[in-house]
C-alpha cells in the first residue's frame, strides 16, 4: 500500500485560498478587524491632538512607551485626564499601559474606579499590572480587598504583586500567604518581594504539593527570601 505524501504547509495554504468559503470567511475577519482599528485610531484622536498641542508627537498611543518612557509629570497628567472621559475599552487600555510607566506617583482614584465599572476583563487586568509597575498612591486598603474578589478573575494575579508592592507588609503578607492555595504562583511571585521568616514557613508547606512553575515560583520565593533576611 502506498503511504500518502503529507502535505507541506504550502499545500495547504493553496487549498485554504482555493476554498471559497475559507476566503470569505477570512476576509469578513479582516474586514472587521480594520473596522476596529479605524475606531481605535479615531477615539485615540483627540489625545493624540492634545500631546501634539503639549511637545508630544504621535502616530499612535503605543509610541508612547517608545518614545517618552518614563513618562513625564505633562504626559501623565493629560493622559489621567482623558482617561475619565474615553469610552472605548482598547482605548483606555493603551492609556492604562502607558500609565505604567510613569515617572510620577499617580492617585489611585480613577483607576481603581475604572477596574469597578469597566465589563472588559483585559483592561482590569492592565490596571492591575499597572498598579504593581507604577507607583500608585492611595491604592493599598484597596488592593488588600480586591485580591481577595474571586470576581475579579485573573486580574488578580496582578494584584497580588501590586498588593506586595503598595501596602504594608504587616497586613499584605497574611492576605498573601492565604492566596497560596488560590493563586500559588503568583502569591509567591509577590511575597518573593514583602515575604519574611513566616512566610517562609508558610510556603514550605505548599512548596511538596505544588508542581511546575509554580513549584519553581515557591521554590524560587524561599530562596529569595532566606537570602534577603540572610544580609538584613
Amino acid at each position: 500500500m502506498t503511504k500518502r505524501k503529507a502535505k507541506s504547509a504550502a499545500d495547504f495554504l493553496t487549498e485554504l485560498n482555493a476554498d471559497p468559503d475559507y476566503v470569505a470567511s477570512r476576509d469578513i475577519q479582516e474586514g472587521a478587524r480594520a473596522l476596529r482599528e479605524a475606531q481605535i485610531r479615531s477615539a485615540s484622536q483627540p489625545l493624540l491632538e492634545e500631546l501634539m498641542a503639549a511637545g508630544y508627537p504621535l502616530t499612535s498611543l503605543a509610541e508612547l512607551l517608545t518614545r517618552y518612557a518614563p513618562l513625564p509629570a505633562a504626559i501623565v497628567d493629560i493622559l489621567l485626564d482623558r482617561l475619565a472621559e474615553m469610552q472605548d475599552p482598547a482605548v483606555q487600555e493603551q492609556i492604562v499601559r502607558a500609565l505604567g510607566a510613569s515617572a510620577v506617583p499617580i492617585p489611585a482614584e480613577q483607576l481603581i474606579m475604572l477596574f469597578r465599572t469597566t465589563e472588559s476583563n483585559g483592561l482590569r487586568y492592565a490596571i492591575a499590572n499597572t498598579m504593581a509597575q507604577a507607583e500608585v498612591q492611595g491604592a493599598g486598603a484597596w488592593l488588600l480587598e480586591a485580591v481577595r474578589n474571586p470576581g475579579f478573575g485573573v486580574a488578580r494575579q496582578m494584584l497580588a504583586l501590586a498588593v506586595a508592592r503598595r501596602a504594608p507588609r504587616v497586613l499584605a503578607n497574611p492576605i498573601l500567604v492565604g492566596l497560596l492555595d488560590d493563586l500559588p504562583g503568583h502569591a509567591a511571585l509577590a511575597l518573593a518581594e514583602s515575604g519574611e521568616q513566616q512566610e517562609v514557613r508558610a510556603l514550605e508547606v505548599k512548596y511538596p504539593t505544588a508542581s511546575g512553575w509554580e513549584k519553581q515560583e515557591i521554590g524560587r520565593a524561599i530562596s529569595v527570601i532566606r537570602r534577603r533576611l540572610a544580609e538584613s
